[in-house]
């Protein structure tokens, strides 16, 4: 079993934090606090975070595989994505299910199309019940393709991944002309591009840690720079957006907290979360409880959007829906996620 990388849970709680306080400030307060405060309420940017990171992660995990094995298992990288993904989702699916027969919830046959395919991207906006399935699908398609030219074609893998992050910023540019429904802001063809980051970062993790090192051992303060670059982000869109800048060529593709700068400035954040254990930030990241919340995030992703319904009546309610949230999240957690994590070791001890 692979030691477990610093940082990473802390890194998934503040994430899983942000796209929680953004759902609640959405369906309870009509964005009353994003409108205020959009730096801090910022849904967004955290499930960018998640892609940088399931990047990163999944990256580190098959070049730590080609090094000790000299090949990547697809069949064991399969297996152990899908133990590990699909028993909670097409548990919300059976759920919602039995919530439609039931008269309580209702979705179209698009709908299920999608959901059920891990192409929910397409018509995310059909229902509010499963349209936070469109990060997953990405996730999901990055996950089926990433492996087989890890594998098959290693002499063009940073090519193609320094592609993405070309070709997806230019698509973003031409939705600003376009407006085509089948590229919108949580399409496979905005978004992706925050994975690749991630394999990125992981690929050059090595070189990368060391210009981190030369540049920060000059001064301390240029460790913070990824960080202040979030907040300026956005303070950015946000002075652009009130005195009406028409800069929007610039801050879609790269310069909002989805954009290209605020993907290499969490994929810096991550590197920097990993090594320096001698920081606040380091010893915040690595206590109990965002651990904790890291381990149970995606089990509250996959709940949170439920339970922020307004067709579920008092369960949707504040601050109801939070304690049930969480209820249902540690019985998904150790009920069914950690069950399919003992199969995983039993079937594959070494992955």
């Amino acid at each position: 079993m692979l030691k477990q990388i610093p940082s990473l849970n802390g890194l998934r709680a503040i994430s899983i934090l942000l796209v929680i306080i953004a759902h609640i400030d959405q369906k309870n307060f009509d964005e009353y606090f994003h409108n205020k405060w959009p730096m801090l309420i910022d849904g967004q940017f955290g499930v960018n975070v998640f892609f940088v990171l399931s990047g990163f992660l999944i990256t580190t995990l098959l070049l730590q595989e080609e090094r000790r094995t000299t090949t990547i298992s697809l069949y064991g990288f399969y297996i152990k994505r899908a133990l590990r993904i699909f028993p909670v989702y097409y548990t919300l699916l059976a759920l919602y299910l039995l919530l439609q027969l039931a008269g309580v919830l209702y979705f179209s046959n698009a709908s299920w199309l999608t959901s059920l395919t891990y192409t929910k991207y397409l018509n995310w906006h059909d229902d509010w019940e499963t349209g936070h399935l469109w990060s997953l699908s990405i996730e999901e398609q990055f996950y089926l393709i990433w492996p087989f030219i890890f594998k098959f074609a290693k002499r063009y893998r940073k090519l193609f991944a320094f592609s993405i992050i070309l070709i997806v910023p230019a698509l973003r540019m031409l939705y600003i002309k376009t407006q085509d429904q089948w590229m919108d802001e949580l399409t496979l063809f905005q978004r992706v591009d925050a994975i690749m980051w991630g394999c990125v970062f992981a690929m050059y993790h090595d070189k990368l840690w060391g210009i981190c090192q030369r540049i920060i051992t000059k001064s301390s303060l240029f460790m913070w720079l990824p960080f202040l670059a979030i907040p300026a982000l956005s303070a950015f869109t946000l002075i652009n957006h009130q005195y009406d800048m028409h800069l929007g060529w610039f801050i879609v593709p790269f310069g909002n907290t989805t954009g290209t700068i605020a993907d290499i400035a969490i994929g810096f954040i991550i590197i920097i979360c990993i090594h320096y254990s001698s920081t606040v930030v380091f010893k915040l990241l690595n206590t109990k409880p965002l651990d904790y919340l890291g381990r149970l995030s995606y089990s509250l992703y996959i709940w949170q959007q439920l339970f922020f319904s307004q067709n579920i009546g008092r369960a949707g309610s504040l601050p109801l829906n939070i304690v049930l949230l969480f209820i249902v999240a540690n019985i998904s957690y150790y009920g069914i996620e950690k069950p399919f994590m003992r199969m995983r070791q039993r079937l594959l001890p070494n992955g």
